[in-house]
């Protein structure tokens, strides 16, 4: 996959509307000063003079300073919680599911492959397939790939599958973002009628096997995790882009990352990963 995979484009525009905010406020600040009535204008004296001219120069630092401090702010509220990365826009009855799902994303995010198998549910060890972590890039991968699979997986296995993840995306580093998909039961098992619900389905449980019960299936999320390219991959990158590897690291739209699909199902009562599916970076992210 090219580098436009990795790389999100920013816009800036908050230093111009600063300015034009100091502006206004300078000149809102000046026609307060002027005389309200249009007889007898006489001319400013010396001393307001002073206070227009003292205005002119100190309300520009003031709002810059404030502006600043208020940045800074922002910053330091950043990643205070482990939660920053869940979805703030969930109704409330979504929460549940973000909320078990979190400690799957967390867990693949720092690469401890043993305790992401841990809340993986029955279904989910039954049966891997390498296309769950390797996606297909031609028609001719896609049997080879579902034909590399293993039953019964234990956690030395899925430890070793996660390879493929690390070898085509880098070494997963931290959540990015998580969010529910559907919750629409005939979404989730390839039953709606709608327009685009084959569209909808596919999105939601990829390649889910049938044999996994219709009725235990209670959400689909969609999440990002960032990761860490190694110094080779770095270099390939780097080369494709024409710049240098510092260069392409301090670059504010250089993040790589992958996407994290999972099924919530309902095994004895409790919430687990019933699916999963690893992909790469999409135009549609």
């Amino acid at each position: 996959m090219s580098i436009g995979g990795f790389l999100q484009k920013r816009r800036q525009v908050r230093h111009g509307e600063s300015v034009l905010w100091r502006t206004a406020a300078l000149q809102s600040a000046l026609r307060a000063l002027k005389p309200r009535r249009r007889c007898h204008v006489l001319p400013p004296s010396p001393s307001l003079l002073l206070v227009i001219v003292t205005a002119a120069i100190l309300l520009p630092v003031l709002l810059t300073s404030c502006g600043k401090k208020g940045q800074e702010g922002e910053k330091k509220t950043v990643q205070k919680s482990e939660d920053d990365f869940l979805d703030k826009d969930a109704k409330p009855d979504e929460r549940k599911y973000l909320l078990a799902a979190k400690p799957f994303f967390i867990a693949v995010a720092s690469r401890k492959y043993v305790d992401a198998y841990a809340l993986l549910s029955s279904h989910a060890r039954a049966r891997m397939s390498l296309d769950q972590f390797k996606p297909a890039q031609q028609d001719s991968d896609v049997q080879q790939n579902q034909s590399y699979a293993f039953d019964n997986v234990t956690a030395e296995q899925f430890a070793y599958l996660m390879q493929h993840v690390e070898a085509a995306h880098g070494a997963p580093r931290a959540p990015k973002m998580l969010h529910v998909f559907s919750t629409d039961a005939d979404v989730l098992n390839r039953r709606s009628k709608e327009q685009f619900g084959a569209m909808d389905s596919m999105f939601a449980i990829g390649a889910m096997p049938d044999w996994i019960p219709a009725d235990i299936r209670r959400a689909s999320l969609r999440g990002q995790i960032h990761t860490e390219l190694s110094p080779q991959e770095l270099e390939r990158v780097a080369a494709t882009e024409g710049v240098s590897v510092e260069a392409l690291k301090k670059s504010e739209d250089f993040d790589p990352y992958f996407n994290l699909k999972v099924v919530l199902v309902d095994e004895g009562g409790q919430l687990k990963i019933g699916y999963f599916e690893f992909l790469p970076p999409s135009m549609l992210d």
